[in-house]
């Protein structure tokens, strides 16, 4: 067993290795000025994608305006689509293996229209079998799958908001 002297040098030592190797906690962005007040267009705030989106925002330091005019950069979505296809049948013809997709399909501007980042396409999928002995639950098992394919969209689309505002202001310089 540890003595109380061991186990706080234990932890100072953790913590300055820790510290000293460059480790982020997950999700930790810096935000560039321009990226700090975002303009969510085409989608609703109040949808998950929205809401995932504005927390992580929020958690990097910056925040979705309500107003296009208060935003330093603008997300537009043009098209948000959840799809889900059957890739396998079981003997009695019945689907039991799916694949889920999430695609979004944005632009980032200034609110001036400046193109900061064109028409792109961003695509999350995912794959799960649905064993038709235990029915009970995949319902929620395919929710709980298309909430972290939202999430995964937010995250990413939170770092090529960042990219693209690094990028404009890299070439202006």
């Amino acid at each position: 067993m540890l003595s109380k002297a061991r186990f706080i040098m234990l932890s100072v030592l953790l913590g300055i290795g820790t510290a000293g190797c460059g480790f982020h906690l997950r999700g930790a962005v810096d935000l560039p000025e321009r990226a700090k007040a975002v303009y969510l267009e085409g989608i609703d705030r109040g949808q998950p994608f929205g809401q995932e989106f504005s927390e992580l925002l929020s958690f990097a330091g910056g925040r979705v305006t309500s107003q296009r005019a208060e935003a330093t950069s603008v997300v537009h979505v043009i098209r948000a689509v959840q799809e889900r296809r059957q890739l396998s049948l079981s003997k009695a013809g019945k689907a039991n293996a799916f694949n889920l997709l999430y695609r979004i399909e944005y632009e980032i501007t200034t609110p001036k229209g400046e193109v900061l980042m064109p028409r792109q396409e961003l695509e999350i999928s995912r794959e799960y079998f649905n064993d038709q002995r235990f029915p009970l639950g995949q319902g929620e098992q395919e929710g709980l799958m298309r909430a972290e394919m939202e999430r995964e969209a937010a995250q990413t689309l939170l770092r090529r908001v960042r990219y693209a505002v690094k990028s404009a202001s890299a070439s202006k310089t």
